[in-house]
């Protein structure tokens, strides 16, 4: 956990930024079915980031540079259902609040400031009630809040501190052994629920938690897919896309592909190690000063030869590039933010990821980049090429009208059924060359085929 000395500083840099008093809620228990049954509780990433408080149902106002922490008094009959509990006083005070009180007094304070600065959360009870003392309009990933508070918040967020980049060095080695008993797992007649089960069991006993819902599949081409439903044979390519998140709050987001028998097939072996150069070539670029859109260019360009080379497109790796066709084969962008979010101040749109004057491509593939900004030192991104045979790509009309000069559909036709490679880490920006945080996670051929267990 990182020192209260640090979230105290940081409260101090935030109202210096803002000539306005500040409210910054905090997630509370939210149900899962039952009233007494809540889904697992996260806080938000922006009231962590100020208070270090994982306590549910905590707020926070900034007046004039003093902080008050807000934190709900345990009911009468806590004691019984969930054990002796500190007071709320004692609670703040470790958390380095010297002013700390009850949530009903909330109200009565907030309604004496004037102009109250604050924002949306995931909680809907909570934004609401936020909205509802501050005066303003809120709605979660769309009426974000405060314009000025919002971009001091992304402004000091957006590059970590060594203490957060060395809470980022520490859960990566969870992430690295959870990866390592995944592959060690494998084999052919296991399940994705065994090899989701064997990367969730390191990072639980750790004492950690997922970052987010872990991707295990031998359905790779499904970007997102977070079912654990088929058995796993030989031929296939196992995809697993997983991180722990330590118990400050940052993430790690890993993403592993090996071969369910062990040994990948030439053909496996060509894509996987196209991918990987893509993935190397990205990320040697990662340098202060950097473009990231020149990240994701640099590493389509080098899918794009391989595409060449197979014959699965018609052009030259530039004119496919230019016009699109590769992104019929590598259909996302190349990373994004990482921090205390895995995709990182994401809530705020692309207000935090893409720099002024600067907006999204209309060009498929492209326009999926969730990061346009120039490098600075401090900040944390993830480098992720990827090569998928997806049929619902393939056999769309506007596709494959579109791309009828530059795709060969009826080569591509022959890949079907290959699944999915993605390979990523995440990536520190530094004064000199890129710090790969996650770099020891096996991944060449040789590393993944010899921590293979099957």
């Amino acid at each position: 956990m990182l020192d209260p000395i640090i979230h105290a500083r940081r409260r101090t840099h935030l109202s210096q930024a803002l000539d306005a008093p500040i409210l910054l809620m905090g997630h509370g228990h939210r149900p899962r079915n039952l009233p007494m049954s809540p889904l697992p509780f996260r806080q938000d990433s922006s009231f962590l980031y100020f208070t270090g408080c994982t306590h549910p149902g905590a707020a926070l106002l900034i007046v004039e540079g003093q902080s008050v922490l807000y934190l709900p008094k345990p009911s009468h009959d806590d004691a019984l259902w969930h054990g002796a509990s500190h007071s709320i006083q004692a609670l703040g005070t470790a958390l380095g609040f010297s002013n700390v009180r009850p949530s009903t007094q909330l109200e009565i304070d907030a309604k004496a400031l004037n102009g109250l600065a604050t924002i949306a959360v995931p909680d809907l009870a909570q934004t609401q009630k936020a909205s509802q003392l501050s005066k303003s309009s809120l709605e979660f990933g769309s009426k974000n809040g405060h314009e000025g508070l919002i971009s001091a918040i992304i402004a000091m967020r957006r590059r970590l501190d060594t203490s957060e980049v060395d809470e980022m060095r520490s859960t990566a080695k969870v992430t690295r052994a959870a990866h390592l008993a995944a592959i060690a797992a494998t084999h052919h007649g296991a399940h994705e629920q065994h090899i989701a089960a064997a990367f969730h069991d390191v990072v639980m006993r750790a004492g950690l938690s997922l970052a987010y819902p872990s991707i295990v599949t031998v359905r790779g081409e499904v970007l997102h897919n977070f079912n654990y439903v088929n058995t796993l044979q030989d031929g296939q390519l196992l995809l697993l896309d997983g991180g722990a998140e330590s118990k400050s709050g940052y993430a790690t987001d890993v993403t592993r592909t090996w071969p369910v028998s062990g040994r990948f097939s030439p053909r496996q072996k060509a894509a996987y190690e196209a991918v990987l150069e893509s993935q190397l070539r990205g990320i040697a670029l990662v340098r202060s000063g950097t473009r990231y859109r020149d990240v994701h260019i640099e590493s389509a360009l080098v899918l794009a030869q391989f595409l060449a080379d197979e014959g699965l497109v018609k052009c030259s790796p530039e004119d496919a590039v230019a016009c699109g066709a590769h992104a019929l084969f590598f259909p996302h962008g190349v990373g994004h933010l990482i921090g205390l979010d895995v995709h990182d101040l994401e809530n705020f749109g692309d207000q935090a990821a893409y720099a002024p004057g600067r907006v999204r491509s209309e060009q498929f593939g492209l326009g999926y980049l969730r990061l346009d900004l120039d490098l600075e030192p401090g900040m944390v991104v993830t480098v992720e090429p990827g090569f998928y045979v997806i049929p619902a790509i393939l056999d769309a009309p506007e596709f494959r009208s579109t791309f009828s000069s530059t795709v060969d559909f009826e080569r591509a036709a022959a890949w079907r059924g290959f699944g999915g490679i993605r390979i990523e880490d995440d990536v520190l920006v530094t004064d000199d060359k890129p710090e790969v945080l996650t770099g020891s996670i096996p991944k060449t051929v040789l590393e993944l085929e010899s921590a293979y267990g099957g």
